[in-house]
């Protein structure tokens, strides 16, 4: 809203703020320079009425629903974001234990749902899942249950996901899709709570893959140089559930999607905007609105030149982020798709940035031990921690290997030099 009448003012912040707390969406208030010492009148503003599900169409849908589940051999849960912003998480969690079905869970919504638990695959998301087992589970499954998921090009791969609609139930705050039915005026809170309290046996299921705890780095192999894979392992082995890691675009997002710790760790990502160099500052946010949770961030050398220097925030605030800054010279994430110039940027002595900014410390590592001995140190340290991670300049992720080749296809040619 633009607040250009005084009389209406208040009334059109209510109904802004209103629509932020009902979508778990940004809004977007502007004052003009001219208005903003105005008095507004506040009073006589209608309180928001609670929405309610039609009893008629949400039976329907449930119907539909059940039978199908009934039905299925196979099915699968994939959690979406939703899952996270309205708490509904435990509640499908429930709805999973009973009936004993597993959970993906896609990009947005990695960490909703505990990534130590017993029904929990990996995150699905076309070329970009975790692993190739969830892939090959989710497109398998004869019924695929996506609850609070956004179907977007991100989130389901760059248009490599393969979900039959004739198989999938897609239930969100916004509407209730069974197969080719779509249903209105269904709360989303009342459908999940309904599925949950069904009566349905509980499904034959083998995981494909248990969650195995990643392996220590052997006395051997700490001398070895470090690849992308190396990183994500051994972030792994030091994250706890005291932890939150905070990825940026990019293969530090791509790769992170297979990190999975012992215990249950947060994580946040701008999946769905793509906003580079993101995680820097996001990891200020959460360590003041979160203090009880430690930010691991995951940031190329690239997003890091945009907004990396608000570690000096951090410094000043009291905060004890831990920034790795993944240093394969230049976009890499670019260079898989489309090399060329532009994808060249200048090389930052990182290991001074903390000198620069007058407080925390820094270090370069190339190896695996050197990795693991710096992140040690970092945990028991209580200031900003950087740590520069030196990287072959064309070495990536399984994950952005694969979507750069789609890509690549797509726009109907190889890696063009230009």
């Amino acid at each position: 809203t633009v607040l250009l009448d005084d009389q209406r003012a208040a009334s059109e912040i209510v109904r802004c703020v209103e629509a932020c707390l009902r979508h778990k969406r940004p809004v977007y208030i502007e004052v003009p320079h001219d208005m903003v010492d105005r008095e507004i009148p506040t009073g006589a503003i209608a309180p928001m009425l609670p929405e309610e599900s039609d009893p008629h169409t949400l039976a329907a849908a449930l119907d539909e629903t059940l039978s199908l589940i009934r039905s299925a051999k196979k099915p699968v849960i994939l959690a979406g974001v939703e899952l996270a912003r309205y708490r509904f998480a435990r509640l499908v969690l429930h709805m999973a234990e009973r009936m004993n079905i597993p959970i993906a869970a896609d990009l947005l919504s990695k960490s909703a749902v505990p990534e130590n638990h017993r029904l929990y695959l990996g995150v699905y998301g076309g070329a970009m899942s975790s692993d190739e087992h969830v892939r090959k589970y989710v497109e398998s499954a004869d019924l695929v249950l996506m609850f609070g998921t956004f179907i977007t090009d991100m989130s389901m791969g760059f248009y490599t996901a393969k979900l039959d609609r004739r198989r999938t139930v897609l239930a969100t705050t916004e509407c209730v899709s069974v197969q080719y039915h779509r249903y209105e005026s269904i709360e989303f809170h009342d459908f999940l709570k309904s599925l949950a309290q069904a009566k349905i046996r509980p499904k034959v299921f083998k995981h494909p893959n248990p969650h195995a705890v990643p392996k220590p780095l052997s006395k051997a192999e700490r001398a070895h140089p470090l690849t992308m894979v190396d990183i994500f392992r051994i972030l792994s082995l030091h994250l706890d559930e005291h932890c939150c890691v905070v990825a940026d675009i990019g293969d530090a997002v791509f790769g992170a999607v297979g990190i999975r710790s012992a215990k249950q760790a947060e994580f946040i990502a701008p999946a769905y905007y793509m906003s580079m160099g993101f995680a820097v500052p996001a990891s200020i946010g959460i360590a003041t609105g979160r203090p009880d949770l430690r930010p691991y961030v995951l940031v190329g050398d690239g997003a890091f030149q945009m907004t990396g220097v608000e570690i000096s925030t951090a410094v000043r605030l009291g905060l004890n982020p831990i920034v790795l800054v993944l240093n394969n010279d230049g976009y890499g994430t670019m260079r898989q798709i489309c090399d060329g110039s532009f994808n060249v940027i200048t090389q930052w002595n990182y290991h001074k940035i903390c000198e620069l900014v007058g407080g925390g410390e820094a270090i370069t590592v190339s190896t695996k031990g050197e990795l693991d001995a710096a992140l040690r140190r970092a945990h028991n340290s209580d200031t900003v921690q950087v740590i520069e991670i030196k990287l072959p300049r064309g070495d990536v992720s399984r994950q952005l290997a694969t979507i750069a080749r789609e890509v690549r296809k797509r726009r109907g040619g190889k890696n063009a030099h230009r």
